[in-house]
C-alpha cells in the first residue's frame, strides 16, 4: 500500500511498490481532512497502476470487539 512520512514540506505518503508520492498540503482543506484526500489519492494510485484491492479482508474469526 503506502508509506506516511514527514519531511520539511509535511506529512508525505509513499507509495511502496513505484516512486509515487501524494503530498498531504497538496490538497484543499476545505473540502475535508487534507491527510484523508491523501490517503484516498493513493489507495486510487494503488487500485489503479498496481490492481487488485487495498484493503485487505478481516477473517471472521476475530470477532467482535465487547464480545469478549
Amino acid at each position: 500500500m503506502y508509506k506516511i512520512s514527514k519531511d520539511r514540506d509535511g506529512i508525505v505518503l509513499l507509495c511502496h511498490d513505484c516512486s509515487h508520492v501524494e503530498r498531504v498540503n497538496a490538497f484543499n482543506e476545505s473540502l475535508g481532512s487534507r491527510r484523508t484526500q491523501a490517503a484516498r489519492a493513493m489507495q486510487s494510485h494503488s487500485r489503479s497502476k498496481h490492481g487488485g484491492s487495498v484493503l485487505k479482508p478481516v477473517s471472521k474469526n476475530f470477532g467482535v470487539m465487547g464480545q469478549w
